[in-house]
């Protein structure tokens, strides 16, 4: 596992750590400068998008904006309905839940920001995250990892439709992480 530097948010956000494996890092955002990871089909929680959340003591919530990972190669026929789903998991193999974003993509749809490509690989050239949901989950007291896990891709174009649920493919792209502890709430006083 290669460690990432240490993610830190403005404002009540506290650091984590990013320890997903280098090879997932898809690349930069040119404007934001935020860092956008591949999400892999995989039952094993070190495969995916691993991440150290710090101790809390009443528990936090966790973000994270996930997108479509797609080709937008020549021959890619739109329009098409695209579905992707993963998976977040936590002491092991504990499921905090399974999310999925789902979209027409249309002729011309493009990305809301330019990314800067860790691979300069051919295969690579043409794959873009598209569209954005951002997902918040609650996290339990105490030290904690998640792990962003790929479940299933599926395209559909016409009457064909394309299922990917193959281990070690890459179906999604996550960016935009932020882990904030749950306030102690205001305590209300009484003037006497």
């Amino acid at each position: 596992m290669a460690l990432a530097p240490l993610a830190q948010q403005q404002g009540n956000a506290l650091p984590f750590d990013i320890r997903a494996n280098k090879n997932l890092l898809m690349g930069k955002g040119e404007k934001t400068k935020r860092d956008y990871y591949d999400v892999i089909v995989t039952q094993q929680p070190t495969s995916g998008v691993l991440i150290k959340l710090p101790y809390t003591r009443k528990g936090g919530k966790f973000t994270f904006d996930l997108h479509h990972r797609i080709s937008l190669t020549s021959d890619f026929a739109l329009p098409a309905d695209v579905m992707t789903i993963v998976e977040v998991i936590s002491g092991g193999t504990t499921k905090l839940g399974t999310y999925s974003l789902s979209d027409k993509i249309e002729p011309g749809a493009k990305f809301d920001e330019n990314l800067i490509k860790t691979s300069s690989a051919d295969i690579d050239k043409y794959v873009t995250p598209l569209s954005r949901k951002t997902i918040s989950i609650k996290t339990i007291p105490g030290p904690q990892s998640v792990s962003i896990v790929g479940k299933t891709f599926i395209v559909t174009r016409g009457a064909n439709t394309t299922r990917i649920e193959t281990p070690g493919a890459r179906i999604a792209t996550v960016s935009n992480f932020s882990f904030e502890e749950t306030s102690e709430g205001v305590r209300l006083s009484i003037d006497k």
